[in-house]
C-alpha cells in the first residue's frame, strides 16, 4: 500500500511538473519581455492607451494607500500581445452537478481551473475533458498573476476595455497579492471581485473626481454588466435543485436543457446584440459566475460591519480567514483519524 501511494505521488508530481515547466517558460517571457510603463507610453501610437499608461501609477498608489493593498513592483511594466487573453483558462464540471473539476499544484494547492499561454494547449485539454463527459468552459484571461512571486506586467488585454476595467482589474489582482488563502478559491475570487469593484468606484470618485452625472453613467454601465451576472445567479438554485434529485443522467440532461434554454432566452432579451456564443451555457460556465461574484453576502456583510473603513474591513477579513483555516484543519484532523483507524498500511 505504501509503495503504491508513493508511485501515485511521484506520477502526480511528474505530470504537474511538465505542465509547470511549460508555464514557467510563459512566465519568463512575461517577466523579461515587458518594458517600463514610461517607455510603453512613449512608444504607444494609440492615444487612449497612452492616457491609460499615465493612470496606472495613480491606480496603484491609490490601492496601496487608500485600500491598504500590498506594495510591490507589479504593474510597473508592460507586455504587448495581440492575443485575446494573456492566458487561456480551462474550467470543467460534471454534467449532473455543480462541483468543479480541480487540479492540484505545489504551494497554491487545489484550484478549479488550469491556464495555458497557448490557446491550442487549452483547447486540447478541453477536448480531453469533454471526451471524459465533462462540461467545459475556456475563457481568455485578460491578466496573469503570480501572487507576488514574480513581477507581473500590465498586458494589452487589460487596456482594451477602458479606464474602469483597467482600474478594477489591477485592484482585483493586487487583492490576490495581499491575501490569498490556499484551498479557498471561491472565497479568494469573491474577495478580489468585491475589492476590485468597490475600490475602482472609490478611485473614480476620489481621484478622477467625476461629477454626479459622470458617476451615474459609470454606475449604469456597471449595473448593466451586473444584471447579466444577477440573471445567471437567479437560475443557480433551480439547477442545484435539479441536480440534487440525483435522477438518471439522461433525465437530468434533458431537464437541464430546458433550464439552459430559458436562461439563454432571458439573457438574449436583456442583451439583444450579444453574439450567440455568449448565450451558450453549461455547468462549467455557471460555476464561473458563482465563483467571481462581487456580491458574496459574507464579504458584503464584513464591509457593512467595518463602516466602509478599509483598515477595519481587512481586520474582519483576516479574522474570517482564521475561522476558515481552523475549520479546514479540524476537517483534515478528522480525516487523518479516520484513515489511521482504518489503515491497512501495517
Amino acid at each position: 500500500m505504501k509503495r503504491r501511494l508513493i508511485c501515485i505521488c511521484l506520477s502526480l508530481l511528474w505530470f504537474s511538473g511538465c505542465y509547470l515547466i511549460q508555464q514557467g517558460k510563459g512566465q519568463l517571457e512575461l517577466r523579461y519581455g515587458q518594458i517600463p510603463i514610461t517607455e510603453a507610453e512613449k512608444q504607444e501610437p494609440n492615444p487612449a492607451y497612452r492616457a491609460l499608461f499615465r493612470e496606472i501609477p495613480r491606480i496603484k498608489a491609490f490601492a496601496e494607500e487608500r485600500l491598504l493593498l500590498k506594495k510591490s513592483e507589479n504593474y510597473t511594466g508592460y507586455y504587448e500581445t495581440a492575443q485575446a487573453g494573456v492566458t487561456f483558462v480551462v474550467t470543467a464540471s460534471p454534467r449532473n452537478n455543480l462541483n468543479p473539476h480541480t487540479w492540484w499544484f505545489p504551494i497554491i494547492g487545489s484550484v478549479p481551473y488550469k491556464g495555458y499561454f497557448d490557446e491550442k494547449d487549452a483547447r486540447e485539454l478541453e477536448r480531453e475533458l469533454q471526451d471524459q463527459g465533462y462540461d467545459t468552459w475556456v475563457f481568455a484571461a485578460p491578466t496573469y498573476s503570480t501572487l507576488g512571486w514574480f513581477k507581473d506586467p500590465v498586458v494589452t488585454p487589460m487596456l482594451r476595455r477602458g479606464h474602469y476595467y483597467l482600474a478594477s482589474t489591477i485592484i482585483h489582482e493586487m487583492t490576490h497579492q495581499t491575501l490569498f488563502v490556499s484551498g479557498q478559491n471561491d472565497f479568494n475570487e469573491r474577495l478580489a471581485a468585491f475589492v476590485g469593484q468597490t475600490g475602482a468606484l472609490q478611485y473614480f470618485r476620489e481621484i478622477q473626481q467625476l461629477n454626479r452625472e459622470q458617476l451615474l453613467v459609470l454606475e449604469e454601465k456597471i449595473k448593466k454588466v451586473k444584471q447579466f451576472a444577477d440573471t445567471v445567479h437567479q437560475y443557480l438554485p433551480r439547477f442545484q435543485e435539479l441536480y440534487d434529485r440525483q435522477q438518471p443522467l439522461v433525465a437530468t440532461l434533458k431537464q437541464r436543457e430546458i433550464l439552459f434554454t430559458e436562461l439563454s432566452g432571458e439573457i438574449g432579451r436583456l442583451y439583444p446584440h450579444l453574439p450567440k456564443s455568449r448565450l451558450v451555457f453549461n455547468n462549467a460556465r455557471l460555476l464561473q459566475y458563482r465563483r467571481y461574484t462581487p456580491d458574496a453576502p459574507v464579504i458584503r456583510r464584513m464591509w457593512q460591519d467595518s463602516g466602509h473603513d478599509w483598515k477595519r474591513f481587512w481586520e474582519l477579513v483576516r479574522a474570517h480567514v482564521e475561522v476558515l483555516q481552523s475549520e479546514k484543519n479540524n476537517r483534515m484532523q478528522t480525516i487523518t483519524q479516520l484513515v489511521e483507524n482504518n489503515s491497512d498500511w501495517e
